[in-house]
């Protein structure tokens, strides 16, 4: 369903999961690397909205149609790849992979007079605790801190709210 309609605007997921080539789900997207691009999501409306890193927990990942107007909000670096188990989180070394270099976890597109935010992952945007030590991810967890800024700023851009 996700993936048809994603494809309507242009939008082509891969289904797998992102992973770094330690096997980490953890990515941290950062503007001095270009993984997160200036852009009016990372910029803001004003300095003081600058998001400089934002991290997400593992996802997937997609690719823009060529010409689509669209911009790249969290571009996957080298080293990272897409994981296709058969099912869902079954991991093993048969399992496939590609190189996720260049994919996307994050896009916005411009469509007619609208716009569209399209991510490949959705724990960036929550506050949840996990596993047996309730260990937390999304914008509560410490290496995150600029994930809830990211999501003002997007939401600023969506709605074209000026300062």
């Amino acid at each position: 369903m996700q993936k048809g309609l994603a494809a309507a605007f242009g939008v082509r997921f891969q289904n797998g999961f992102a992973l770094d080539s330690a096997g980490s789900g953890q990515i941290t997207f950062r503007r001095s690397d270009g993984s997160l691009p200036s852009g009016p999501i990372a910029n803001g409306r004003k300095a003081s909205e600058r998001v400089d890193s934002v991290t997400t927990y593992t996802g997937q990942a997609f690719r823009l149609d060529p010409g689509l107007r669209a911009e790249p909000v969290l571009v996957l670096r080298d080293g990272y790849q897409l994981l296709l188990p058969e099912v869902a989180f079954q991991f093993s070394q048969r399992t496939p992979r590609i190189s996720a270099t260049n994919l996307l976890q994050g896009a916005v597109v411009y469509h007619g007079q609208g716009r569209v935010a399209v991510f490949g992952e959705a724990a960036m945007f929550s506050a949840q605790v996990v596993g047996p030590d309730k260990g937390p991810i999304g914008m509560n967890a410490p290496d995150a801190r600029e994930n809830s800024r990211f999501a003002l700023n997007l939401l600023h851009w969506l709605s074209a709210v000026q300062p």
